[in-house]
């Protein structure tokens, strides 16, 4: 496994590191986390709070993540990568690229596709990645295992209690440990150690997913119709669309795109609507500019054109008024309106 070939990959990587820390704002949440590209739009109300621990090791990425709301995710690790994890804990429903979430499953998300989570109420993940060439180098030669058969698919499927039980020991371990001493890692001994322990967990799960399930077919359907209504309300910010025009679009009935929503979301069409433009606001208000912005042009520019119901919809999902959120808006820039994206 030590070859040329993976010690100029493992050269030409980032040092090792880890990080932790907390938020308050579900868009910061979505940009703390490192070779991510993601978006977040949060979908149940009220303040926000998030945790993120990460630990990076070159080809490899474990992170913890934690939030108190049900959130609709799209995200983009980096590329030729693959992602797998388990619940640490969760509350309500969630579904992963489709398939509902159970608290003892393995979820997985196969190299150079987009993630499509809507996370339950409340959630705790862990989720190792790694990249795809080392790991089907490891896998064949270590564990016995066609990783690149395995990997070929995205998803969710529910698995033994104890093999959840020790991925979730196993990193909760790990992160405990470097929180008390994360000078652990200029131990050269120490990263290889956890490299190798990482890429023997994550094989541990491909040996469940090998014989998983097929997935449920009706909810890639539903998923479908709730990424193209996305689309066509992103490319209409500034005049929103009604429901009967996405529905004219989609061409489908009101009651299958409101059953489409229920299911893959939990809340209707119009309220998400409403969230993609108030999060759209949120991004205008929190990114830096040369000239203070003017909520009653944001708000317009969003397709509200009564600033005072404007307001009363953003307190209610952030818990903050936008004047609140505007006087923070020294913090991170470039945060991208949703529908964009940097280069991947």
């Amino acid at each position: 496994m030590h070859n040329t070939h993976e010690q100029s990959r493992s050269e030409a990587a980032p040092p090792p590191s880890f990080m932790s820390h907390e938020t308050t704002d579900v868009l910061l949440q979505a940009s703390a986390l490192p070779k991510w590209n993601q978006e977040y739009v949060q979908i149940s109300e009220g303040k926000f709070s998030g945790t993120l621990q990460d630990l990076s090791l070159g080809p490899v990425q474990i992170f913890r993540e934690t939030m108190d709301k049900a959130v609709d995710q799209h995200g983009l690790p980096w590329r030729d990568s693959f992602a797998i994890g388990v619940p640490n804990e969760i509350v309500g429903d969630g579904f992963w690229c489709g398939d509902k979430l159970e608290p003892d499953s393995v979820f997985f998300l196969k190299p150079n596709s987009e993630l499509k989570f809507r996370t339950p109420k409340k959630s705790d993940i862990y989720v190792a990645v790694v990249d795809m060439q080392l790991l089907s180098e490891y896998a064949e030669a270590i564990e016995d295992l066609d990783a690149d058969r395995i990997t070929a698919i995205s998803g969710a499927s529910a698995a033994s209690h104890e093999l959840c039980r020790a991925f979730r020991s196993n990193l909760t371990q790990l992160f405990n440990g470097l929180a008390m001493n994360p000078r652990a890692l200029e131990s050269e001994s120490v990263r290889q150690h956890l490299l190798s322990e990482t890429l023997h967990s994550i094989c541990a799960s491909l040996s469940h997913l090998s014989k998983a399930a097929p997935h449920n077919p009706g909810q890639f359907v539903h998923r479908h119709i709730v990424e193209k209504s996305r689309e066509f309300i992103l490319s209409n910010c500034s005049q929103p669309p009604t429901v009967f025009e996405i529905c004219q679009a989609l061409r489908i009935s009101r009651r299958t795109l409101h059953y489409a929503f229920q299911k893959v979301l939990g809340v209707n069409p119009v309220s998400y609507l409403r969230y993609i433009r108030l999060h759209g606001a949120r991004k205008m208000l929190l990114t830096p500019t040369q000239e203070k912005p003017v909520i009653f042009e944001i708000a317009a520019h969003w397709g509200f054109y009564h600033t005072g119901m404007f307001c009363t919809y953003y307190k209610r999902l952030f818990d903050e008024t936008p004047t609140q959120t505007l006087a923070r808006s020294g913090g991170p820039a470039h945060l991208p309106y949703p529908g964009t994206r940097d280069a991947h």
